[in-house]
């Protein structure tokens, strides 16, 4: 009799470890190719977090880019103020580039967040 009532405890208890193992995977490969990608791009980084941009100036050459990486645990957007495109929505852990050809500065912002602002200056060096 007791075999029987431990039974299902020992199933559940199994299945809640094999969803657990499940979970770590996912949360493992589902974050494992935003950061290939980020080290993958040339130029320079910028990372969100703590809804900041970091930093928040940056300055590179022309025909470098500009990669953006979600470290903050919220979404976040970029909107451009020379009208190029952006990203409606950047999850965390997700990444962004756009690549500056023309020598000036960009300003950009948070679509979500407007408050959260930054700035690309391309130049000759």
């Amino acid at each position: 009799m007791t075999t029987r009532n431990t039974l299902p405890i020992v199933r559940t208890a199994k299945l809640f470890a094999l969803m657990g193992l499940l979970i770590g995977v996912f949360a493992l490969t589902a974050r494992a190719p935003s950061a290939r990608a980020a080290g993958a791009e040339e130029g320079a980084k910028v990372s969100i977090d703590n809804f900041a941009f970091a930093p928040e100036e940056i300055a590179i050459a022309p025909g470098a880019s500009v990669t953006w990486s979600n470290d903050d645990g919220a979404p976040h957007a970029l909107q451009f103020q020379d009208g190029a495109p952006g990203i409606d929505l950047l999850l965390p852990g997700a990444t962004f580039s756009r690549r500056f050809d023309r020598p000036g500065t960009y300003e950009y912002h948070c679509s979500v967040h407007p408050y959260m602002t930054g700035r690309v200056v391309v130049r000759d060096r």
